[in-house]
C-alpha cells in the first residue's frame, strides 16, 4: 500500500511547517485528493490512523476532499467533468481524444488548523 508512505512523506512537511507555529498543536489536516492521482482516500485514512497516535500529532484530524475529474475538449474547448475516466466523449462534439485534464490529478496538502492555545 503506497498511501503508507505518502502519509509518512505529508508527515514530514507537516513538521517542517509546525516549526511556523512555535509548540502550537496540530489540530486538523485537510488534503485535496484528485480521482486521477491514483491514491485511494480510505487507504490515505487507514494510514494516518496507524501512523499518527503517539507521535507529536496525535489526536490531529485528517479530512480528505475528493476532486473530480474536470477536462477541457481539445477539439471544441468545452469544460466538463466525465463520468468515467477512460472513454470521456465531450458532450458538446463528441470528440474522444486530445483533452487537458484541468482537475483530479492533485495530491496536496490544503489546508492545516492549529490549537492557538498553548
Amino acid at each position: 500500500m503506497h498511501e503508507m508512505s505518502i502519509v509518512e512523506s505529508i508527515l514530514g512537511i507537516l513538521r517542517e511547517e509546525m516549526v511556523k507555529y512555535d509548540g502550537q498543536k496540530l489540530k486538523k489536516v485537510t488534503l485535496k485528493n484528485g480521482r486521477l492521482a491514483g491514491v485511494v482516500t480510505e487507504s490515505l485514512q487507514f494510514a494516518w490512523e496507524a501512523l499518527i497516535p503517539g507521535g507529536e500529532f496525535d489526536g490531529a484530524e485528517l479530512e480528505i476532499i475528493e476532486v473530480p475529474v474536470k477536462v477541457a475538449c481539445g477539439e471544441c474547448g468545452e469544460v466538463f467533468s466525465p463520468e468515467h475516466t477512460r472513454c470521456m466523449p465531450c458532450p458538446k462534439c463528441e470528440a474522444l481524444l486530445g483533452h487537458k485534464v484541468l482537475e483530479g490529478k492533485e495530491l496536496l496538502i490544503d489546508s492545516i488548523e492549529v490549537d492557538d492555545q498553548q
